[in-house]
Parts: C-alpha cells; sequence; structure tokens
C-alpha cells in the first residue's frame, strides 16, 4: 500500500470515529477503495437565498469532499452540492485552501466547513461570493446562525493512552500509531501532549509553544504566517473571522478584541495598538490615530 492509500484509509478510519450515524454531521456515502470521495450532510443551520431574492434559514445542508491524485500535498477539492448563501462558498467550491496544510485531518477539514455553513467562520477580504459578503458585513449581528461546539465531535476520536500504558511500553514493545496505524518499535514511538502514540511521520511541534503535537490533535493553520499550530495558540480576528496564531494577533486597547496584523495599527501619537473600528485619519496627513488621540 502506498503512502496516499495510507493516509485515505487512515482518513476514513478516523471518518468513521468521528462521526457516528446520529449526530449533526453524518457521512452519506463514499466511493473508492480506500475511499477519497464523500458525501457529508450538515444538519446545520446556516441561510440560502429564495427564488425570490430573500435570505432564508435552512438546516440541512450536503458537501462533496474529494482526495484528488496529489492529496494530501494538495488540498481537497470540496463544493456544496446543495445551495448556501456565504461568502466564500460558491457552487463549484468552498473555500478552504488558505488554511489548508499536509498535517491537517480530514475530520477537521468537515468540522471548518461546519463551522463555515453556521456562520462561525467567515472571510470577507477574499469572497467568493461577493453578494453575501456585502449582506454578512451589513449584518454581523445575526451570527453565527448556529451556537453548536462542533470541537466537541474530537471527543469521539480520542486514542490517547494513560501514563500507566506509557510506562508499560519498552523499547522492544510493538505499538500501533493513533493515527496512522503503522506497527512501530517503542524505540521509535512519539508521544504528543494530548498522550497519542504516533510515529514520527504522524508528528510535528506547534510553531507558536513548541508542544509536541500530531495528526489526532485538533490543530490549525494560521492564515498569516501559515505555521501550524494547536487548538490552544489559534484565535480569530473579531473583524475579519481569519484565523491566526497568537504571535499574528494583537489586542484592541480600546475595546480589548483580539484582531489579526492586517485589522490593527498602532496610534502615531500614544503608540498603542487599536483596531480598524477605532482608527482615525488625520485630516491632510497620511497619519493615523485613535479615536482618543483624534
Amino acid at each position: 500500500m502506498g503512502i496516499r492509500d495510507k493516509r485515505l484509509q487512515s482518513d476514513y478510519i478516523k471518518m468513521c470515529e468521528t462521526f457516528p450515524e446520529t449526530g449533526k454531521i453524518k457521512i452519506l456515502s463514499i466511493s473508492g477503495n480506500p475511499p477519497d470521495k464523500y458525501q457529508i450532510e450538515f444538519n446545520v443551520n446556516s441561510l440560502v437565498m429564495t427564488p425570490q431574492g430573500k435570505i432564508a434559514s435552512k438546516n440541512k445542508h450536503t458537501a462533496e469532499i474529494y482526495l484528488t491524485a496529489t492529496y494530501p500535498r494538495q488540498a481537497p477539492q470540496c463544493r456544496m452540492l446543495t445551495p448556501v448563501f456565504h461568502p466564500n462558498i460558491a457552487p463549484h467550491a468552498i473555500c478552504i485552501g488558505d488554511h489548508w496544510a499536509v498535517g491537517e485531518s480530514l475530520p477537521h477539514l468537515v468540522i471548518r466547513i461546519a463551522e463555515m455553513l453556521a456562520y462561525q467562520s467567515y472571510n470577507l477580504k477574499s469572497p467568493l461570493n461577493g453578494d453575501a459578503a456585502q449582506w454578512a458585513d451589513k449584518n454581523r449581528l445575526k451570527f453565527p446562525t448556529d451556537k453548536t461546539d462542533f470541537s466537541s465531535y474530537y471527543e469521539n476520536s480520542n486514542s490517547s493512552i494513560s501514563q500507566s500504558e506509557i510506562n508499560s511500553i519498552t523499547s522492544d514493545s510493538i505499538v500501533k500509531c493513533a493515527n496512522c496505524g503503522k506497527q512501530i518499535k517503542g524505540s521509535e514511538l512519539i508521544i504528543c501532549t494530548s498522550n497519542h502514540p504516533v510515529c514520527k511521520n504522524c508528528a510535528f511541534t506547534c510553531a507558536e509553544c513548541g508542544k509536541l503535537i500530531c495528526l489526532k490533535c485538533l490543530t490549525s493553520k494560521c492564515s498569516i504566517g501559515n505555521e501550524i499550530v494547536c487548538a490552544h495558540c489559534i484565535t480569530k480576528c473579531a473583524l475579519c473571522e481569519t484565523e491566526v496564531c497568537l504571535s499574528h494577533s494583537k489586542t484592541c486597547y480600546i475595546c480589548q478584541k483580539k484582531v489579526c496584523d492586517d485589522c490593527s495599527i498602532k496610534c502615531s501619537v500614544c503608540g498603542q495598538t487599536v483596531c480598524l473600528d477605532h482608527l482615525v485619519k488625520v485630516q491632510g496627513m497620511n497619519k493615523y490615530t485613535c479615536v482618543n488621540c483624534q
């Protein structure tokens, strides 16, 4: 079995573990052996545009995820099979490219799509649907459309081992990698900070805090620096909703909101960091001040 087939088989096992037959996210169908195409049903409150041009709620959606011949180096091809009104979703594609990383698990990608449908995640900077972006920008107080904590799905796929089990592993022990299923010697085993036993190909370090994490852990990718980080080191910009690591986020001293580098600037008078909502351009000059120093 080649590297891609091993990854596909590992993805399939994790998908079945993470998304049971009951729940807000379900696997409707698969194709390929091992599977490289999934149809996923999302029972998530989202939005659609009616034939009359009105924005309405809808709570059942179907998406297709295709893992190409160059996967996982290339991002999966994702598209909706049912209509959705969202800035980053068009009839032909779901915009996931800016956030994709080889180390991201397929269940994590599915959960990100669920968060998009729920308007817990959206990016107004580079929309696929301009009309949806304009509407969303004027109706932010209506979001999220669904408050479900989708990260709880990871509790269904927990493959951690206890400290006593870790202590019992010797250099000659044969242990199964919690991610890819490869049989490895105890001397080559890596235990991540979540106590997942994995091989060296499935382990890496968080670029922000330096903790040892693995493909079984909930990870994300900073949209500015492109670093892979753990779930504790990622935050959403309060203005543009993009995911950034802690190093690329700032706190506005006026409203205390966390914003990304692109949505913050230092006041030219007091030197403190403010978000774009509390920024004023100095008339006749290429300078900006906070609202308190205008």
